[in-house]
């Protein structure tokens, strides 16, 4: 988990990822977080908007699969945007919506080292006492930690003879095991 939420928080810091922002006359995210409840008791924590905060469950698949990683984004804006069309606020509505759009798009091109790419499967709203905010759902497989489908692997050859009638003849030869380091 650690690997993709790395991955999350290098994505929306990158440079090219807030242009995209700025060029929607959009504000930039704030706030990234490990959800925690800030939606529901934002008095207990330090939050800043607009901010995404990741919630995650992990299903174990068969022994021999990749686990299933569900991750919810519970975006946070400020709060009181209306979408009504006889709000005065309607353009703060639009901007909400323009956010999500604009968080999905992000979110569709996000792989990790170690997952295959996010894909969407659904947003609901949310309400609590602070906030009327949105809960953006994604799935990946996520490699376990004893088998990885990402990362390959790779042998060294030796080129022995070449011949233009019977292609090329090699020999493997074995590389030491990669040792994890913490």
């Amino acid at each position: 988990m650690e690997i993709i939420y790395k991955k999350i928080i290098d994505t929306f810091n990158d440079e090219d990822v807030q242009q995209v922002f700025i060029d929607r006359s959009l504000p930039l995210i704030k706030q990234i977080d490990i959800n925690y409840g800030q939606p529901e008791n934002p008095e207990a924590f330090e939050v800043f908007l607009p901010g995404i905060y990741v919630s995650w469950n992990i299903s174990e698949l068969q022994s021999n699969e990749p686990n299933l990683l569900t991750l919810d984004f519970h975006v946070l804006q400020e709060p009181g945007a209306h979408t009504e069309n006889y709000s005065t606020r309607l353009t703060e509505g639009y901007e909400y919506i323009l956010m999500l759009k604009t968080i999905k798009y992000i979110l569709n091109k996000l792989r990790a080292s170690n997952t295959t790419g996010l894909k969407y499967i659904g947003e609901r709203p949310n309400v609590t006492p602070f906030f009327r905010y949105h809960i953006l759902s994604y799935q990946c497989f996520v490699d376990k930690v004893d088998d990885s489908f990402t990362k390959g692997s790779t042998s060294n050859v030796e080129l022995l003879d070449m011949t233009l009638s019977g292609g090329i003849k090699y020999k493997e030869t074995q590389l030491p095991t990669d040792i994890d380091t913490f």
